[in-house]
């Protein structure tokens, strides 16, 4: 195990695999294939904190991946998205040739595609909580016509417009899979088509500084001031626009983060408490006492 989780990005990715197909370190696409004697994924032996987009289809084999400790099954036709934050760790797998198509794009590029990422909110929202979905043989033959069509645009490396060729072919393979989403889920259709209001903007920022700094900052004033707002009309609005207060979402990016470092890292518990900008172990452990039911040393004896 590692001392601390580790980021994973496609730089980092390239640093193992140089030759892996895409655009440097702003996208990784790839046909993956490998033959496993029953255990665990061996891309996924490693706890892994996610930096950008990561999409995976698989196409032979079975196996269990663990997304923000929470298990999931990655059978054949099961597609997984997973977003910047997200911590990824293998389970078991079945013996067996493994086939997948995998997809990684940074979060600066997804901002250069020219695509209403507003549009796409409900859709990473609802991923946050369902990461896998299970698609259809017609869904799988669609999906595997876009990713085609972006492999064969990432080959063609003396393409002048290569770069933007790819950034439209993706934008049309992600809009192709919110409708296969919303397909599946067509209640967040209506709220994906209405535009956005200035308070839900505001609950997207919110959530991104959270991700960002919930390691350092778990105060509420903190993030009102980093949006300008004053804590009281902050506080409003993210309860207003999530049914949670601000409170509720900082604890539980900050729950979330010490369950990880307690269950896969090898820090102490007294490492983990200062890790995470608490005074002493004492506060720490009632903070985890408080919002679990348990202490942290009891948490670590169940794992």
């Amino acid at each position: 195990m590692e001392h601390k989780i580790k980021d994973i990005s496609i730089e980092r990715i390239r640093l193992h695999f140089p030759h892996a197909k895409g655009l440097g370190n702003d996208l990784l696409i790839e046909h993956t294939e490998h033959y496993l004697r029953e255990g665990i994924d061996p891309f996924f032996r490693h706890p892994l904190r996610l930096e950008g987009l990561f999409i995976g289809l698989r196409k032979k084999g079975k196996s269990c991946l663990n997304i923000n400790l929470k298990s999931h099954e990655w059978d054949v036709n099961n597609l997984i998205i997973c977003t910047s934050g997200d911590l990824i760790h293998g389970g078991t797998a079945s013996a067996g040739l493994h086939l997948s198509q995998v997809m990684m794009v940074s979060s600066n590029f997804l901002k250069e595609m020219y695509i209403n990422l507003n549009t796409f909110i409900p859709f990473f929202a609802s991923q946050k909580e369902h990461p896998v979905l299970r698609l259809t043989e017609e869904e799988v033959k669609e999906m595997d016509t876009y990713f085609m069509l972006i492999e064969e645009a990432v080959e063609c490396e003396e393409d002048y417009f290569r770069s933007d060729i790819v950034k439209r072919l993706l934008a049309a393979y992600l809009y192709k899979l919110g409708s296969v989403l919303y397909r599946h889920r067509p209640g967040l259709q209506e709220e994906a088509s209405r535009p956005l209001k200035r308070e839900e903007v505001l609950f997207k920022q919110f959530i991104s500084l959270v991700s960002e700094h919930h390691r350092k900052e778990r105060r509420v004033d903190f993030y009102a001031g980093q949006l300008f707002l004053t804590p009281k009309h902050f506080s409003t609005v993210i309860k207003k626009v999530s049914g949670k207060t601000a409170g509720q979402w900082i604890d539980e990016y900050v729950i979330l983060e010490i369950k990880t470092l307690l269950k896969y890292s090898t820090m102490s518990i007294q490492e983990v408490a200062y890790y995470m900008n608490f005074p002493n172990p004492s506060f720490f452990g009632k903070y985890f006492r408080h919002h679990t039911g348990m202490s942290p040393s009891e948490y670590k004896a169940q794992i």
